[in-house]
Order: C-alpha cells, then structure tokens, then sequence
C-alpha cells in the first residue's frame, strides 16, 4: 500500500487547480478569439490576452509575409512604458522586418522552434540570432525575459510570431518565463492563427465585396457625365460626418457613438443610396433638354416640311390665278403677302420653341403662345390634318419649370424603391441588416415631404438622416446638371440651414456638418 503525505497531497492538489484554471483560460481566451472577426482588434487582443495569461508587461506580433520574405510587426503593447509620466511612448506604426535568422522574431518564424530568453542582453554565443537594443535605449526601457512562439495554422503554415517580454512576479519583479507555460502558449498561438487565417480570409473577402459594390455603383453613376462620382463623394460627405457626430459631445446627439460595425453599415448604405438608378432610363437620367436631340430633329424637320408645303400650295394657287388672270393680278400680289406672313409665323414659331426647349422656366405667357403654336395644323403626306406640335412634344415642352415631365419625375424617383429591392437581395451579414432600410430611404425629409413613403422623422433612422444632408450637399455643389448650375459651398450650406430650419433636414445633423466644416472633405480628398 501506498502513502501519500499531506504535502504531496496538498502539492498535487495546487498543480491540479492551478491546470484547471489554465485550461480554463485557453478556453476563455479561444472563445474571445473565435468571436473577434476584425483583423485589426483581433491581433491588439492576441497579445493582451497572451501578455495576461503569462504577467508579461509588454508583447508583440508579427504576421508572416512568404510571398515578400519578410515580417509585417504588427502590434506592440507595453505596460511600463504606457504608465511612465516623465516620457512619452513612441506612436507604434506598423512596420516590416526582413525573414532572417538575425533577428529573434525571424529565428523563430524560420525554425518554428520556441525560444525563452532568460535575458535578451545575455544570449548564447553561439546563438544564430541577435537581440537589437534601440528600442530600450531611446524609450529608457530594459528588455529581459523574453518568450517567442510560432504561430501555425491547421495545415502548418506559419501565420506569425508571438512574442512576449518581461514577465513579472506577484511583486512586479521582471522573472524568466516559466517553462511550464510553453505548451499552454504554443496552444494559444495555434488557435491565433486559426482564428488570424479566418480574419484574413474575412477580410479578403470584404475587401473583393466592397470592391465589387464601388465598382457597380461607378459604373452607374458614369452612364450619365453629370452623377459621374456621385455616391463615391456622398459616401466620403456621410462618413466624415459620422466621425464629426461621433466626437460632438454636446447637443442632443452627444450620446451617441456609432459603433465601428454601425460605420461599416452606414458606409456600405452610402455607396448604394443610388444603386437603383440602374431601373431609371438613360434617356430619363441624362435629360438635357425637353426634348431629346432626336426629337429636336424630328420637330424642326416637321416644320421644314409645313413651309414647303405653305410654299408648294401657294405657287398651285398662283399658277392657276396666272392663267385666268395674268400676271398682274392683285390675288397673286396677295398670295405672295399671305406666303410670306405664314412661312415668318412658321419660322417664328420654330425659334420659340428652341428657346423655350433650353430654358428651365417657362412662363404663363409663354405657356399660352406655346398652346396657341399646338394647336396649328397642316396637312401630311397623307392628307391627314396634324397638329404643329404633337401631344408628347406639348408635354414636354410646357413644363413650367425644369425639363421633366410628371411621369420621368415618378420615374428618376422610383429609384429608391429600385434602390431598396436589389440591395434587400443582397444578403447582408446580422449587423448589416439596415443597409436597405439607410440607403433607400435618403429622399425621405422630417416633415414627411419626402419620398417614397412620405415619412416623418420618428420614423427615419439617424444613419438615413446622415445620408441625406450628404445627398443634398453633393447635388447642390456638384458640376453643373441639366436642371441646376453649379453652387458657391456657402450658398449650398445656406440652402442646407433652410431646409433644417423649414423642418425638412435635421437641424443637428447640419449643424455638425457645418461647424465641424465637414464640407471640406472631399476638397481635401
């Protein structure tokens, strides 16, 4: 029989415990790791988390670049540094290292093969690698114990390095790593590299997906020179003014923080807010004038052949006037006056209507010369008898102001609907899911002015608030459209405090947008 004494005991018991607790940890920590998708934040909690696992006060990772040979250092956290009052820390940029043995990082992303440096000032003769001590020397810091693992993926492709320093007792005194903490961190690197490799392939794939839905919506834009670049500068005109928002800390949105999630959703909502002029025709979309060029051509020609035809009658009737009476007869004389008042009311009529096919208001007298011109008529090739103007053509040009009619302006605002269905069939991960809402709802205004549904602002989200003060900025500022010139940014901002004022944009919103000169933003591209 065998006797355990109550040391041993008590000592097995400690090293039980003190391995739950452990395993708990990496279970912990794998869990965090798992949940983080974005590269960035993902990378920063590798290292805290690592760093807290082994009472390291500073750590750093270093991502594997096989391609360029090289290692991209990525993150650095450095607790004593961080709490010195009488020296500031350098600004950490990310940098890249050559992939040699010479440095410890790049010893160990070559070998695979752990290292822990009892003091990094003090290593074997022998060794392949060197410690390179400008870092401690400018910031006054003592770099001592050090432990560095690999990082390897499921298929044992190196990732990366982990690379932790100084670990500390219960004391804050800098002690050697223990080495009973090597298999646990070796275990951590691996599931940060699995979790890395999942983050890059995310953000591979987000990249190629936002690249794809800038590239559409470009393409879009640039079927008509006037939007060409529009949802590009309304993005950039949205985004700066959620950052503005989020450092206002005064006013009624002084609460509000958009999360970095939120900024991605209102980001990609800002790019699609006019996807859906793809259902809008071009003909529609890029309307210069009331009527077309084509149509132009097909009126004047029109009203060639009404003269040649006023001519072609006259000269019938002067023929036959000729033969009974001769050529001094007082009907010819007036047939010749009649010939030349009606091809002047012809050409008269022509060079009105040019004019009033490039103008963007017409007024109520012209609106009734207009009518007085459709109502001519003459006679076709078949003999059927025709108005000067044909219904359309009237349509078109009596529009009062602009040059839509009622229906192409249903039409250019159906966009948003169009907008609203494709990117509802665009299937958005959970915390993208107000993409459609934001985007199509931008010509909506707080008084229920707006369109499509005409809603109030109870019922219009901040991010579609944000869009359209963005929206309407652009438009105002942007090169001259067929329907509007060209507008001074202060006029614009003017017309902007209007619209908030007359209850249409929110006030705050438009506030922040001009206080915070959001404005400049694409000046400064």
């Amino acid at each position: 029989m065998k006797i355990t004494s109550p040391l041993v005991r008590k000592a097995a018991m400690y090293h039980y415990q003190d391995v739950r607790e452990r395993l708990e940890a990496l279970n912990r920590i794998g869990i965090a790791l798992s949940s983080e998708t974005n590269l960035s934040r993902l990378l920063e909690l590798i290292v805290k988390e690592a760093r807290h696992f082994t009472n390291a006060d500073a750590g750093s990772l270093y991502l594997a670049d096989q391609d360029n040979n090289c290692l991209h250092f990525e993150v650095a956290q450095n607790d004593t540094l961080e709490k010195r009052a009488d020296l500031k820390p350098e600004t950490f940029k990310p940098y890249s290292i050559p992939l040699t043995k010479n440095s410890i990082a790049g010893y160990v992303a070559i070998t695979g093969q752990t290292l822990n440096i009892p003091d990094a000032y003090d290593l074997p003769p022998k060794a392949d690698y060197g410690f390179n001590r400008d870092f401690d020397k400018r910031n006054k810091y003592r770099t001592k114990s050090m432990l560095l693992v690999v990082m390897k993926d499921t298929e044992g492709n190196i990732i990366g390095v982990l690379q932790l320093i100084n670990s500390t007792d219960s004391q804050g005194k800098v002690v050697s790593f223990d080495t009973s903490i090597e298999p646990p961190i070796s275990s951590l690197a691996s599931q940060a590299a699995v979790a890395i490799k999942n983050a890059q392939l995310i953000k591979e794939i987000k990249t190629v997906f936002e690249a794809l839905i800038q590239y559409s919506v470009s393409a879009i834009d640039a079927r008509s020179p006037f939007t060409a670049g529009h949802s590009r500068i309304v993005a950039k005109y949205t985004m700066a003014l959620a950052r503005a928002l989020n450092h206002t800390h005064d006013g009624p949105y002084a609460h509000i923080s958009l999360s970095a999630d939120q900024l991605e959703e209102l980001n990609y909502a800002a790019w699609l807010h006019d996807i859906g002029k793809i259902g809008v025709k071009e003909g529609v979309l890029d309307k210069r004038s009331r009527l077309s060029d084509a149509e132009m051509e097909a009126l004047t020609n029109r009203f060639e052949y009404i003269k040649a035809s006023a001519i072609s009658e006259t000269q019938k009737k002067t023929l036959a006037l000729f033969r009974s009476e001769g050529e001094n007869s007082e009907k010819i004389r007036q047939l010749d006056g009649e010939l030349k008042g009606r091809i002047n009311q012809i050409d008269e009529g022509l060079t009105f209507i040019k004019k009033v096919n490039a103008s963007v208001v017409l007024s109520e007298s012209g609106l009734k010369h207009l009518e007085e011109i459709h109502q001519r008529e003459y006679t076709d090739l078949d003999g059927q008898k025709r108005t000067y103007l044909t219904d359309s053509e009237f349509e078109n040009l009596s529009i009062r102001r602009g040059n839509l009619t009622k229906g192409e302006i249903e039409e250019i605002r159906s966009h948003v609907i169009h907008t609203e269905n494709i990117v509802d069939k665009i299937p958005f991960t959970r915390h993208l899911k107000g993409v459609p809402v934001f985007a199509a709802g931008h010509h909506e205004m707080l008084d229920g002015s707006g369109y499509p549904r005409h809603l109030k602002a109870d019922k219009i989200p901040l991010q579609t608030r944000i869009i359209a003060v963005a929206d309407i900025f652009e438009a105002l500022v942007a090169k001259d459209r067929p329907y509007k010139k060209s507008m001074d940014p202060m006029k614009s901002l003017a017309i902007l405090r209007e619209e908030a004022e007359n209850g249409g944009l929110d006030k705050e919103l438009v506030r922040i947008f001009i206080e915070k000169r959001v404005y400049e933003t694409e000046e400064d591209g």
